[in-house]
């Protein structure tokens, strides 16, 4: 419709990624050189690593084949609903972290984080205060990065505390 949808500056190369695009149809990608310059450049546009989480259930495996693309997820919540977001197995390629984000089925911002490749991940704890779906964006840190990992999304264990009384725990999924 000619409104400008994203926009990026680059000297080198960068990544654009281009979330919930508003319409189907054809898109024009714009390249204007600094200064009137000439130009010589590749450009790639990459279907995105997309999948769907499902509570308690199995979990994912998701890499990334183009440097800076993100990885877009989403699952279904309960409103009240307590869940546990956990990422495991994180290999980037530079750097040493990606950063989690957690969106509310309106598109509003929920919860982040950074997950950390030493660690192995992270975890995220998620609290549906409305019914729906929610998303979750994994971005890399860095135009050049790729990434894999695997993730898991639990329900949070309730268990009641008797008093005076030793209560075993065992949280058997990471991020739970």
């Amino acid at each position: 419709n000619g409104t400008l949808l994203t926009s990026t500056t680059t000297t080198s190369g960068t990544t654009l990624n281009l979330t919930n695009l508003p319409e189907t149809g054809d898109y024009q990608v714009f390249v204007d050189p600094y200064y009137g310059e000439t130009l010589q450049a590749q450009v790639l546009l990459a279907s995105g690593t997309t999948g769907g989480e499902a509570v308690d259930g199995d979990g994912g495996e998701y890499a990334t084949t183009v440097a800076g693309q993100n990885v877009y997820l989403t699952f279904p919540a309960s409103a009240g609903q307590r869940l546990g977001l956990g990422i495991s197995d994180l290999v980037v390629s530079t750097g040493s972290y990606v950063n989690v984000y957690v969106y509310r089925p309106d598109g509003s911002h929920l919860t982040s984080m950074s997950c950390y490749q030493s660690t192995s991940g992270c975890g995220l704890n998620v609290s549906a205060g409305t019914a729906g779906t929610y998303s979750v964006v994994v971005q890399p840190v860095g135009a050049s990065q790729t990434m894999s990992f695997k993730t898991t999304l639990s329900t949070d264990l309730a268990v009641a505390l008797p008093l005076d009384t030793v209560q075993a725990l065992a949280l058997s999924r990471r991020g739970q």
